[in-house]
């Protein structure tokens, strides 16, 4: 009876935070990363992001994203696609200019490597700021991202920045 009962009060706490506003927000941009390919070698990709945003409240948000990353190892055309979700915890005032926040994502990582493919368990954890430039549009910027894969059960450890634009496609007040 009382875990029914904790469970309610906590249910009844939480109500007040979904009666805030919320959003949907496309965003894409430039990435890097400083990436482990694994046996102590490592490579400088270059590429794009591209991402779907779902604000729960004014702080928390559901994210999808695409990851692309393309270079060469040891002569090498390498390639590397992550597909990942999770949630992103944004601190500030909705109206303020800068807004820090950080984000935990999860999902698949595909990697090629002169021909040879293979897929991983990723995990990605990072924190950047965003600053509006208008109602709609703010410039996304993450200086460290952290990306840890599973290829092999052997754990590779990559680090990231990326630069884009996010555009509030759709806007909805409680």
């Amino acid at each position: 009876m009382n875990t029914l009962r904790n469970v309610a009060l906590l249910v009844s706490l939480c109500c007040p935070v979904f009666a805030q506003s919320h959003e949907v927000a496309l965003s894409g941009g430039y990435n890097y990363q400083n990436s482990d390919q694994g046996s102590g070698v490592r490579a400088n990709l270059h590429g794009w992001f591209a991402s779907a945003q779902f604000d729960l409240t004014s702080m928390v948000s559901l994210t999808a994203e695409v990851d692309n990353y393309y270079g060469s190892v040891q002569h090498q055309s390498a390639t590397q696609q992550n597909f990942i979700a999770g949630p992103q915890f944004t601190f500030g005032s909705e109206e303020a200019k800068i807004r820090p926040f950080v984000y935990a994502q999860v999902g698949d990582q595909r990697s090629s490597l002169g021909g040879n493919v293979e897929n991983a368990f990723n995990l990605q954890v990072g924190a950047g700021v965003q600053i509006k430039l208008s109602d709609k549009l703010s410039l996304q910027f993450t200086p460290a991202e952290y990306s840890m894969a599973t290829p092999n059960a052997s754990p590779t450890h990559s680090y990231s920045a990326k630069l884009g634009i996010s555009w509030t496609i759709w806007k909805h007040r409680d």
